[in-house]
C-alpha cells in the first residue's frame, strides 16, 4: 500500500512538473490518493479475513499510520503539528470504512 502511494505521488508530481496538472489539482491528489489507498487496503484485508471488518481496517490502518508517523518524525525537521493528527485520523477512518464495506458486501453475497 505504501508503494502505491509513493508511485502514485511520483507520477502525479511528474505530471505537475511538466505543467500537465495544476497546483490545486496536485494538492487535492496528494490528499485523496492516500485516503483511497487506505480505504482499499482495509477493504482488501477484510475481504480475505474471517474477522470483523472494523477490526481488520483498524489493524491495517494503525500499522501504516505508525509507520508513516515514524518516518515523519525521524525524517522531517519540522515539529509535530495538530494537522498531522487530523490527517492520520482521516486515513484511519478510511481504512475502517473500507473494512466495513468489504464485510458488508461479503455478507450480502452469502444470503
Amino acid at each position: 500500500m505504501l508503494g502505491t502511494i509513493i508511485i502514485g505521488i511520483f507520477l502525479f508530481t511528474l505530471l505537475n512538473y511538466f505543467n500537465i496538472l495544476s497546483d490545486k489539482i496536485m494538492s487535492f491528489i496528494k490528499i485523496l490518493l492516500p485516503i483511497g489507498v487506505f480505504g482499499f487496503g482495509g477493504f482488501y484485508l477484510s475481504k480475505n479475513s474471517s474477522k470483523r471488518g472494523i477490526i481488520e481496517g483498524l489493524k491495517i490502518g494503525l500499522i501504516l499510520i505508525a509507520f508513516m508517523f515514524l518516518v515523519s518524525i525521524l525524517g522531517l525537521s519540522s515539529g509535530f503539528e495538530w494537522k498531522s493528527i487530523l490527517y492520520y485520523l482521516i486515513l484511519l477512518f478510511a481504512s475502517i470504512i473500507g473494512g466495513i464495506i468489504a464485510k458488508q458486501g461479503k455478507e450480502n453475497t452469502k444470503k
